[in-house]
């Protein structure tokens, strides 16, 4: 039995290939804004105080 299942294999284009390129840098920078988004709204949750703390 092949690796593949019994599936074809098939070979992408290199427009298809560009597409998914694009869609991982677009996938990318959407996870990075959110991380960036999250990281902002707990600092703004947690006010000014947050560098009056004991270390």
């Amino acid at each position: 039995m092949s690796e593949n299942g019994n599936r074809p294999v098939v070979a992408f284009s290199p427009e298809d290939m560009a597409r998914r390129r694009r869609r991982s840098v677009a996938l990318a920078l959407v996870l990075v804004g959110l991380v960036v988004f999250f990281f902002v709204v707990t600092l703004v949750k947690t006010g000014p105080a947050i560098m009056n703390r004991p270390l």
